[in-house]
């Protein structure tokens, strides 16, 4: 177990202006707050996921090329097929719908049991479909939508899933009582770590090395699956909300209060013993944050309504970016490492473009 520092933290932070770096290549408007944003794998699509209202597809320039039906009760969650030209959409209504490009045709549906319902993740391959429903985990089959298998052992409403990005049979589930670890076929989970308290979101490392959960405590759990070895990271002003990884798998970025920061996950010991790099911007809660797919660059939006963008590695202060009046709620880079896309609580979509020299 180990923690943060505040020491040394800075009053202010000057900022400067990244308007010519990142210029609004075009800007939207979705029905509701903006939940999620994805781009397709060939990253010429974005689905924009609002809490009620359609969901709506964006082309790379802006135009919309379809506005699929909403969820009854209100969208859940939104997942692009890894290979196949489909988006799966969830909601409320637990009701899965798999729509494919170029959304001409009426999706197919699949109906799960009543219950809370808003978690979606296709595995490595897309073979495999999971989507929770309270306490229960569903998983799916790609193709047919049937429903292979059901992990009911849950303590209380399942919170988060992620699958393991190098292993197509192996998924972990988090909620009150910390995180379970399936693998797809078995009854009982084959790990189960219990910090004692809620977990509310998880990652595992792209290089699959590293199961992160960020919990209802001000803290981080950390699992090594090559050396089966857990770590604690506490000391965070707030509860987890956001993490992201670089895409080498090598720093991992953690956002619990105004501040973000950035652990090295590489060596025999990962973060354990090690100095953080910590950020500091944000006049609000950091809320979102993502790493550019190929290179260094991390972007984070807050409540404070500012979008920063970040070179963690080579400085500690940020770029602003853009500075809107309400809360940034969702910000995802492009898979070409020319754009990202970013979303408001008042359901505002905009497109930044890089133009990095």
């Amino acid at each position: 177990m180990f923690g943060l520092s505040n020491k040394g933290k800075p009053e202010a932070v000057s900022m400067k202006s990244a308007a010519t770096l990142m210029p609004e290549a075009w800007r939207a408007e979705v029905e509701d707050h903006v939940l999620d944003l994805r781009w397709s794998p060939d990253g010429t699509m974005l689905a924009a996921l609002p809490s009620l209202g359609s969901i709506v597809i964006y082309q790379h320039d802006g135009g919309v090329l379809a506005r699929l039906p909403a969820h009854a009760g209100g969208n859940g969650a939104i997942a692009w097929h890894p290979k196949k030209p489909l988006l799966a959409t969830y909601g409320h209504d637990s009701t899965v719908r798999f729509h494919a490009t170029p959304f001409r045709d009426a999706p197919t549906e699949f109906v799960l049991e009543k219950g809370w319902a808003d978690r979606i993740a296709w595995n490595q391959d897309g073979t495999l479909l999971a989507a929770t429903v309270g306490k229960k985990l569903f998983i799916l089959n790609a193709d047919s939508g049937a429903v292979l298998q059901t992990m009911p052992d849950h303590k209380s409403t399942i919170c988060d899933i992620a699958w393991n990005p190098c292993m197509k049979n192996q998924i972990t589930s988090v909620c009150d009582g910390g995180a379970r670890m399936w693998r797809v076929g078995e009854a009982k989970p084959f790990a189960h770590f219990d910090w004692g308290g809620a977990s509310l979101i998880v990652t595992w490392s792209p290089d699959g090395r590293w199961v992160v959960t960020g919990d209802q405590t001000p803290s981080v759990h950390l699992y090594d699956v090559k050396r089966r070895h857990p770590l604690h990271i506490q000391g965070y002003e707030t509860k987890m909300k956001t993490m992201a990884w670089q895409s080498d798998s090598a720093w991992l970025a953690t956002g619990g209060g105004k501040s973000i920061t950035v652990w090295p996950c590489t060596g025999k010991k990962g973060p354990e013993g090690s100095k953080p790099i910590q950020l500091f911007g944000h006049l609000g809660d950091a809320v979102c944050m993502d790493f550019a797919p190929k290179q260094p660059l991390l972007v984070s939006g807050g409540r404070d309504g500012l979008l920063l963008l970040w070179m963690p590695h080579r400085a500690d202060s940020p770029a602003l970016i853009s500075q809107r009046n309400n809360e940034i709620t969702a910000v995802r880079w492009g898979p070409d490492n020319a754009a990202f896309a970013f979303g408001t609580e008042t359901g505002e979509v905009f497109l930044l473009k890089v133009s990095l020299r």
